[in-house]
């Protein structure tokens, strides 16, 4: 089964990357706040906690089994 969003993906090794994907969702999440836009705030800054708490327990210095 295919994932939306594949946190896993060697994409996301570097570690530049997976702060940028934080820091834009939070930061797009607390723009939707100020501006009143409740519900997309929430989305976004529930994805930027689930990202952060992904990166953080993922070992990607672990090379995938074939």
């Amino acid at each position: 089964m295919k994932k939306l969003v594949d946190l896993q993906d060697p994409f996301f090794e570097p570690l530049w990357i997976r702060i940028a994907v934080v820091a834009v969702a939070a930061g797009w999440g607390l723009f939707e706040l100020s501006t009143g836009a409740l519900f997309w705030a929430g989305v976004f800054l529930g994805f930027a906690a689930i990202c952060a708490w992904r990166f953080a327990s993922i070992d990607y210095g672990k090379k995938p089994e074939d």
